[in-house]
């Protein structure tokens, strides 16, 4: 595991988020304007209305590449997830998943923690030095 796969984690999970988001909102977002004519019961005579929204293909096909996105994104966040759980030492465990997966500096984790800021520096060193 490298320090540049890890600092993506916190990218991923919010890239995650907005995709899932995108793919709830999917049904509501507008596409091309599709004309279409109708007849006006209430005057006779006919008006033209526009409706707005994707075609079932465009719709389909925008749904499976945003879930194909979703899927590949989530497959790397678990994979990242588990190399985290990997980490024997629980207190590095929890350093790494403060910085990297909540994105706090190590002098917030060192308070959070209680511990010195420079034992959060050296576990960190520590974890990444044995690491092929």
């Amino acid at each position: 595991m490298t320090k540049n796969r890890l600092k993506k984690l916190r990218s991923l999970i919010k890239e995650a988020e907005h995709l899932e988001e995108q793919i709830r909102d999917l049904p509501f977002r507008t596409g091309p304007y599709v004309a279409d004519s109708a007849k006006d019961y209430r005057t006779g005579f006919p008006r033209t209305i526009l409706i707005r929204g994707y075609s079932t293909e465009q719709y389909d096909r925008l749904k499976r590449r945003l879930g194909e996105k979703l899927c590949s994104i989530q497959s790397e966040i678990a994979e990242l997830e588990a190399w985290l759980d990997g980490v024997e030492d629980p207190q590095t465990r929890d350093i790494l998943r403060l910085q990297y997966g909540n994105g706090l500096t190590q002098e917030e984790i060192a308070e959070e923690l209680g511990i010195n800021e420079r034992t959060v520096r050296r576990k960190i060193k520590k974890v990444f030095s044995q690491c092929p």
